[in-house]
């Protein structure tokens, strides 16, 4: 506490450094390891993302499932919270109205799939579905979360949850009379420049 008081107090603690990687970085997120590869602006329709008349920026990784169960693909929209493309937030998305998050997919020999098997490396695609004209950013920053085996005081069971951290509540909490907040713990943020394919 002595050296709390001395700089100042817990408020004005500066805050926490995010480890900053790159493209080709491999991230350990202890439910999973996830190597990010690229990140591509494209037309849709094939690997069963989108269709071909829209464009869509998608992530593509290496996704190890490093637990002993299967999961689904949609699992990395939990695993990286964050996505900015140019500065502009994607997820979580800024419209309050928009649920549904970005289309999460296995992908292998031209089909999509839907689970990662244990002990097993696949190539996952997180695509963002593009307006119409938008122009391809320069570059995204992904915010990747660590999971932990989490177990249930009141059922005595344990299942994996991304670590927390308690929030500051917005404006949105208080009208819904939300007292707490909590948000993923992002340790490591992975910046991937933007590639465009033709159409």
């Amino acid at each position: 506490m002595g050296v709390t008081a001395a700089f100042g107090g817990l408020k004005d603690a500066p805050a926490k450094q995010l480890e900053q990687l790159g493209k080709g970085a491999e991230v350990d997120q202890v439910r999973m390891r996830t190597k990010f590869e690229d990140a591509v602006v494209r037309p849709g329709g094939k690997d069963g993302i989108g269709t071909s008349d829209k464009r869509y920026l998608q992530i593509i990784m290496k996704v190890t499932n490093q637990s002993d169960a299967t999961m689904l693909a949609q699992i990395m929209d939990d695993a990286l919270p964050t996505v900015r493309a140019d500065g502009k937030t994607l997820k979580p998305a800024a419209d309050p109205d928009v649920t549904l998050g970005p289309r999460v997919v296995v992908v292998s020999g031209g089909h999509a799939y839907d689970q990662l098997h244990p002990g097993m490396t696949a190539t996952v695609v997180m695509a963002f579905e593009l307006a119409s004209g938008q122009p391809a950013p320069e570059r995204v920053v992904i915010g990747a979360a660590t999971y932990e085996w989490y177990e249930s005081f009141f059922s005595e069971t344990h299942y994996w949850v991304p670590v927390t951290e308690e929030a500051p509540l917005t404006a949105e909490d208080r009208k819904k009379g939300r007292t707490v907040r909590y948000e993923p713990v992002i340790d490591t943020q992975v910046s991937l420049p933007v590639r465009e394919e033709a159409q």
